[in-house]
């Protein structure tokens, strides 16, 4: 049995890679597979077992359903006073907060964020100092990738949390998402008006068919052109698309945003930098590249399938979210 799996893997993840590890065990050395080890009935986890056992974690009423209520560790990794006195009360209380338990973890994100990136950004515009923006820099860098995902399950459902607290749900992401480096809106308008629409087709704005992906210059043309004119080329694809409504709101979100940017830079300008600009650039540049990464791939026959030009990581902790894409694509 294969036993160095990357430590921070998903309980599911370790469900999926132990079985695998048995059928390559079973193929090497069908001697031991588990009918010659006293087990003719085939008690061993088998794959329906294991697609059972998978479900189950996602089935609020199985006993095997946990809540995630942090990205870093699971119930497993946390020392069992600290989970029974402080997370399994915290628990309690966000399941009435989120719209389903499966989302704690955003709450658990939206508060961390509240209170770690917004003071630290206010203190930097009262009291500007160099160390201070380099930390907020790194703090906001760490942040960026688990936000933007938090802020991918939002727009797709069009919000988080319960529906008594829906007031509050349309506002956190207008205080986050500057600091995150997203301009108000654009992340919705891009991602479901646009790359769901073209699925990194010949009408994708992002799509990454006409370039070849393991040439430099093309990456940093690919890259490039979305950073420096991806607030124009969007509005006027909606534009073209007959989308006027969409094409204007478009626009207005990305001129509002530089609008706020160029006002907060008069006031502190360096304390801009590191808390609007920096951010802004930094996340534009890690979705191409992370574009990139998903759809460097590409069918010659049929590009815009979401199957032929799949991307699989397995063993590493970033594999789920791609092997997700698929899925995601259809669904969208």
């Amino acid at each position: 049995m294969i036993s160095h799996f990357h430590p921070f893997l998903t309980q599911p993840d370790l469900v999926v890679l132990n079985n695998l590890s048995r059928d390559i065990h079973a193929a090497e050395k069908p001697e031991l597979s588990p009918s010659h080890q006293g087990d003719p009935k085939g008690d061993l986890p088998d794959d329906t077992t294991t697609v059972q056992l998978l479900d189950s974690f996602n089935d609020e009423a199985s006993e095997n359903f946990q809540p995630t209520v942090f990205t870093g560790w699971d119930e497993k990794d946390i020392p069992k006073p600290i989970f029974r006195y402080l997370v399994q009360p915290y628990t309690s209380w966000a399941k009435r907060i989120v719209r389903r338990p499966t989302d704690v973890v955003f709450l658990t994100h939206i508060l961390l964020y509240l209170t770690t990136s917004v003071p630290s950004a206010l203190c930097l515009f009262y009291h500007f100092s160099w160390p201070h923006a380099t930390l907020h820099w790194v703090m906001q860098g760490w942040y960026c990738g688990s936000f933007t995902l938090m802020l991918h399950n939002h727009i797709h459902n069009n919000g988080l949390l319960a529906s008594r607290y829906t007031r509050f749900d349309k506002v956190w992401p207008y205080i986050l998402e500057p600091l995150m480096g997203h301009t108000w809106d654009s992340y919705y308008y891009h991602h479901v008006k646009h790359h769901h629409v073209e699925n990194n087709g010949p009408g994708d704005l992002s799509s990454t068919i006409r370039y070849q992906r393991d040439e430099l210059l093309h990456f940093l043309h690919y890259v490039g052109r979305f950073v420096a004119l991806i607030w124009i080329e969007l509005p006027l694809y909606f534009w073209r698309k007959n989308k006027k409504s969409l094409a204007w709101r478009t626009l207005a979100s990305e001129l509002s945003s530089y609008a706020f940017i160029g006002l907060m830079a008069r006031w502190n300008l360096r304390a801009t930098i590191f808390v609007l600009v920096v951010p802004l650039v930094q996340m534009r540049i890690g979705m191409m590249v992370g574009n990139w990464g998903q759809h460097a791939l590409v069918d010659e026959v049929e590009p815009d399938s979401d199957f032929r030009s799949s991307i699989t990581l397995i063993d590493v902790p970033v594999g789920g979210r791609e092997n997700a894409a698929v899925q995601h694509g259809l669904d969208s």
